[in-house]
């Protein structure tokens, strides 16, 4: 199992940079939304210092492009996913045919729900059982629902016979793939996100604005790669299941 989950990383690193050229504007979805709130960020001066940036962490206006980014940043990685999907059923990747729209409907509800109980329990579980505790509980929680997050893929990829049922009963493997091919691919992306950042605090304009731009598309490949390792993670490994 292990080499061939080795070989289905590589796999993945591979098609998360060829998605830069087979679909170019998936990527984009994050860049552009990205590099605009970098632009925000840098006439606010937040880049000034590490002082000035967490002061101006929660600034409203930084905020307000912030949620388009994540909303970028989201679409790209579902976009991602579906297109490896629908490249395999023939289809273009931002066509509606080919998802199963019942089940994707059904997992994002349940996933919303999922987010919104763990957020609403935050607080109590912390009062009632110490940081360390309610983490503990947390972790557990999310441990569990993690077949949601495969019956969400089920229904991008196009699987309508996939039930919750179906996917606590034998999606348990895929939900483990999903994970280890998602952390291989966000770890060291995401070190270099932050990388990006601390060069970036007092450094001359000129470089901040290089550091910025590297920085979007740092971004647009922590989408495609995500994407691709949710795609990648959710088929079997099984030889004779590639995506070409």
């Amino acid at each position: 199992m292990i080499p061939a989950l080795v070989r289905r990383l590589l796999g993945v690193c591979r098609d998360a940079f060829r998605l830069w050229w087979l679909a170019p504007a998936i990527p984009l979805i994050a860049v552009i939304p990205e590099f605009v709130q970098h632009v925000v960020e840098i006439r606010i001066g937040m880049f000034d210092s590490r002082e000035a940036a967490q002061s101006l962490a929660n600034d409203p206006t930084r905020w307000a492009f912030g949620y388009a980014k994540l909303a970028g940043y989201l679409i790209a990685i579902l976009a991602a996913a579906r297109f490896w999907a629908a490249r395999a059923q023939g289809l273009a990747w931002y066509s509606p045919w080919g998802i199963a729209w019942k089940v994707f409907g059904l997992a994002l509800l349940l996933n919303a729900l999922v987010t919104a109980v763990l957020a609403a329990a935050e607080q109590p579980l912390q009062a009632a059982l110490g940081k360390a505790g309610s983490g503990i509980v947390s972790v557990g929680l999310t441990l569990a629902t993690l077949p949601l997050l495969v019956l969400l893929v089920a229904g991008l990829v196009g699987d309508s016979k996939a039930t919750l049922a179906s996917v606590y009963r034998t999606g348990w493997g895929a939900a483990l793939r999903i994970v280890l091919l998602s952390a291989a691919v966000l770890v060291p992306l995401m070190w270099l996100h932050g990388v990006n950042h601390d060069l970036a605090f007092g450094a001359h304009p000129a470089l901040v604005w290089a550091l910025m731009v590297f920085d979007s598309l740092v971004v647009g490949l922590l989408a495609t790669g995500w994407g691709t390792a949710i795609h990648h993670g959710y088929r079997r490994l099984s030889p004779g299941n590639g995506v070409d």
